[in-house]
């Protein structure tokens, strides 16, 4: 009697354990299929310089998602926080190396290429010594000897800059940060291929000229279109509390003061902020350039959430790599957080592209939105 239970409880652990083998080899071949489907993979981390445990789990989740072969990692920049690298024999220089190197290494350990875009805290969060500082970010970049790890685009120029990332698919960089930087930033002569803003739009216009028959993903720090603060909406917390806008610990009440803050950040506009001139001047000008283009796709960090907007344009914001900020579900947005997160863009065979945000929700990261962007051939 004892011999014949042994026998059916083995039989039963084994047949259990048959059936666990059978779904393990289900997901892994179902996985197979989906990556098989995948031309080319776009990871995107947008203001990721500081760390903290915010920035170690999306990086830790993202890097788990690379395709060997098939994965490009952008970081959207704000790549070290709070003023930019810390020039040589500066009491910061040690910690902001650190700082760069958490967010390229773990993707180099998998040979995945990464590309920092600067941002405006790169610059000397606006400060006067931002050019320096972006190019001490650039040349610390170089000295790794590392090919497949820069900083585009380089030496503190405006770009743009291309990154062809497949036959149909190409990202162009610029540095959005050049155009609304209020202090010097000319660099040596022969230094940069755009000196100016009206080089810089030549430029836009060529290689759009030349990718015009593929899908183009602009990327750049500064969101062509936001529901954050940078683009004008503030929370209740900001009209309350607005001195955590100088420190997220100041929690000191302000009912009628603290919607000041809000009032005079709209009337005496920030160049970091939508609403400045030269920060409108930007999309103007850009826009203009690639008006009626049906397969753009804008990618940007700045406010601190996650967002996908779209109307006659898709905008893609990823920007909670270390830090959260408002963000609202605004009239055109299909999705809006501020949980920590990232996005990935995946091209499929068809040259449709599928947008997937990944952001923490109770302790873990999940699949929080998909969206997938049909492709126009013939433009």
């Amino acid at each position: 009697m004892y011999l014949l239970k042994a026998n059916k409880i083995r039989c039963a652990f084994l047949a259990s354990a048959a059936v666990i083998i059978q779904v393990l080899c289900l997901l892994q071949s179902t996985y197979a299929q989906q990556a098989d489907s995948i031309r080319s993979r776009v990871i995107l981390i947008g203001d990721a310089g500081e760390m903290d445990m915010q920035q170690d789990g999306v990086i830790g989740h993202a890097a788990r998602q690379v395709l060997t072969g098939k994965t490009t990692v952008f970081y959207l920049g704000d790549n070290i926080y709070p003023r930019g690298m810390g020039l040589p024999g500066s009491k910061e220089e040690q910690e902001t190396k650190d700082i760069i190197k958490s967010q390229y290494t773990p993707f180099r350990k998998l040979a995945a290429p990464v590309y920092f875009i600067p941002g405006n805290h790169d610059w000397d969060k606006s400060g006067p010594l931002g050019l320096a500082k972006i190019q001490r970010q650039d040349s610390f970049l170089k000295e790794q000897g590392d090919s497949l790890l820069s900083m585009i685009p380089a030496n503190g120029c405006p770009g743009p800059v291309e990154i062809q990332l497949s036959k149909d698919l190409v990202v162009i960089a610029f540095d959005s940060e050049w155009w609304v930087y209020p202090y010097a930033k000319e660099t040596a002569a022969g230094t940069c291929d755009c000196n100016t803003k009206e080089e810089t739009i030549e430029k836009f216009k060529i290689l759009l000229e030349k990718n015009k028959h593929k899908m183009i993903v602009l990327a750049s720090h500064h969101p062509f279109q936001s529901y954050g603060s940078h683009g004008g909406y503030f929370s209740l917390k900001d009209h309350i509390f607005p001195l955590t806008a100088l420190n997220k610990n100041l929690y000191v009440p302000l009912p009628v003061l603290g919607s000041l803050y809000p009032l005079l950040r709209t009337t005496f506009v920030n160049p970091e902020d939508k609403a400045h001139p030269l920060y409108t001047g930007m999309i103007n000008r850009i826009d203009s350039v690639f008006a009626g283009f049906p397969n753009l796709i804008h990618v940007a960090g700045h406010d601190h959430g996650l967002q996908f907007i779209k109307n006659d344009q898709v905008q893609v914001v990823s920007g909670s790599g270390a830090k959260h900020s408002y963000v609202r579900k605004g009239k055109h947005a299909l999705y809006a957080s501020t949980l920590p997160g990232y996005v990935i863009i995946d091209q499929l065979k068809n040259n449709y592209v599928r947008f997937t945000y990944y952001a923490q929700t109770d302790g873990k990261f999940e699949q929080v939105f998909t969206f997938v962007k049909e492709f126009i051939p013939g433009f």
